[in-house]
């Protein structure tokens, strides 16, 4: 063997040694770590006491400390590891404090949920919430240049019946008022209404409605066909019913309904004493709908509408002798609008025709404008918007009636806690179709509700209406009551 070879072999021999001696090494620093992190609990005897040699030692020892002994013999836990996890717990509170509710600038408190301000009654499934008021209250009317007078006692009642079901939903609504006059001219009939809704939920994309109501008020002085100079206006009680049903088919929505409504009229009392009968006026009105809808965004959903519409009268004349039965159009194109708890409602423009049997009298029709809109500007405050048109046939001879366009505006506001104003004003406009001279209706509310508790309010409202007509009597009305309202 050459040196070289010999050398070769050495080295070769030497490596191998070194590399034993170093796995031998490791291995007993990884058992003296082991024994080392093992904790010794009191009262228990390491495992290096048991005696080797007795196979039955370790069964015979206390359970209790066999299972301590178990735990003990788990690897370790890496402080690195614990650290890092208490430093993400640390920064996920962090976060989270980012989040929760702020008091916000205004210094008001957010605005609890209905619900929550009134709980309610449970009836089996389904939740009462009633609310009673009572109150003190004054009206003064005036036409032309007479004035009249009168203070009153109220008391009201409203409730609403919801269900708590899992699906459908349906709901029930009504109010009525009483009032005793004290001094002064007398207006005490009682007014009241009552609506059922019952939503149906037939599939994820399919959703009918069903409604239905019934409701009594006096005419009001400002209405269009309200009697000059009388001094009680005619009772008018209205019966409602209507379904739709509405399907989403991907980005296009579609509804088709069928609207029901009659009206039937009292007799108005004149300055004479005498009552005039208004029974002609009584009719019957039916509509069949439709809407087609397209969903640009979940927000924001253009719709085109059509509508046919037949009124029928009780009588097949009025008591000027007119036919006042009529074929009614319309169509109109708008958008629904829905960005969430600031801004919701929908907008629409389009065209109506009333069509009267009788052809001596003259086709009501015009440009038509519709629409709502609840927007909140900041937390507090809430604006609502309301325009409407509506075809309002007259009594008078030889006149078919006109189209009347209101415009309303509502503001609430919450001035500080617990403590609530409002103020409302409207305007409608009548435009006739005859000789008649166009009608204009002012409105103008303000109101103070303070919740003492979440079970009683205190309230104080003022209003005042005025309606003004070249060559008729301006006839204004200015009322104000101030009660309590008692709700659970």
């Amino acid at each position: 063997m050459s040196r070289r070879a010999h050398d070769a072999r050495f080295k070769s021999r030497m490596f191998s040694t070194l590399l034993i001696a170093a796995g031998v090494a490791l291995v007993s620093a990884a058992d003296v770590q082991a024994q080392s992190a093992q904790p010794t609990t009191p009262g228990v005897k390491p495992n290096t006491d048991w005696s080797a040699g007795d196979p039955t030692a370790e069964q015979n020892a206390d359970p209790q400390a066999a299972d301590e002994t178990t735990q003990d013999t788990q690897p370790a836990r890496d402080p690195d590891l614990d650290q890092n996890a208490v430093d993400d717990a640390t920064l996920r509170q962090d976060l989270g404090r980012q989040n929760l509710p702020d008091q916000g600038v205004d210094e008001l408190r957010p605005r609890a949920a209905e619900s929550e301000e009134t709980p309610g009654i449970p009836i089996g499934t389904f939740t009462f919430r009633p609310t009673i008021s009572s109150g003190a209250g004054f009206e003064k009317e005036k036409s032309g240049d007479a004035t009249k007078t009168r203070s009153y006692l109220q008391a009201g009642l409203k409730g609403s019946l919801t269900s708590n079901w899992s699906q459908h939903e349906l709901r029930i609504d009504t109010s009525g008022t009483w009032q005793k006059t004290l001094s002064g001219f007398k207006s005490d009939d009682p007014e009241g209404s009552i609506n059922a809704a019952l939503r149906l939920d037939i599939s994820n994309d399919t959703i009918a409605n069903l409604t239905a109501g019934y409701s009594l008020a006096r005419e009001d002085i400002g209405d269009a066909n309200a009697i000059d100079g009388a001094t009680n206006q005619a009772e008018v009680a209205t019966w409602t019913a209507g379904a739709s049903i509405t399907r989403d088919l991907g980005l296009i929505r579609g509804t088709l309904g069928f609207d029901f409504e009659r009206e039937t009229y009292g007799d108005a009392t004149l300055s004479s004493g005498q009552n005039l009968d208004q029974s002609d006026r009584n009719q019957n009105t039916a509509t069949l709908r439709g809407r087609l809808g397209y969903e640009l965004s979940p927000a924001i959903i253009p719709f085109i509408e059509a509508s046919y519409g037949r009124m029928i009268y009780d009588n097949e004349r009025d008591s000027t002798g007119y036919m006042r039965d009529a074929d009614l159009y319309a169509a109109k194109t708008g958008v629904e609008f829905d960005m969430g708890e600031k801004l919701r409602g929908e907008l629409g423009a389009g065209y109506t025709v009333a069509d009267f049997k009788d052809g001596r009298l003259d086709s009501l029709s015009g440009l038509t404008i519709n629409g709502d809109a609840n927007w909140s500007p900041h937390r507090g405050t809430d604006v609502e918007f309301g325009l409407k048109t509506e075809i309002e046939p007259s009594t008078s001879a030889g006149s078919s009636g006109s189209i009347a366009y209101t415009a309303d505006m509502a503001l609430t506001q919450v001035i500080i806690d617990e403590l609530k104003g409002k103020l409302s004003a409207g305007t409608t406009w009548r435009d006739y179709k005859s000789a008649a001279a166009n009608q204009t209706v002012y409105d103008l509310g303000a109101g103070l509700t303070w919740g003492v508790s979440r079970s009683l309010d205190v309230t104080a409202d003022v209003a005042w209406e005025r309606s003004s007509q070249k060559g008729s009597a301006s006839q204004e009305t200015l009322t104000g009551l101030v009660g309590l309202s008692l709700k659970r």
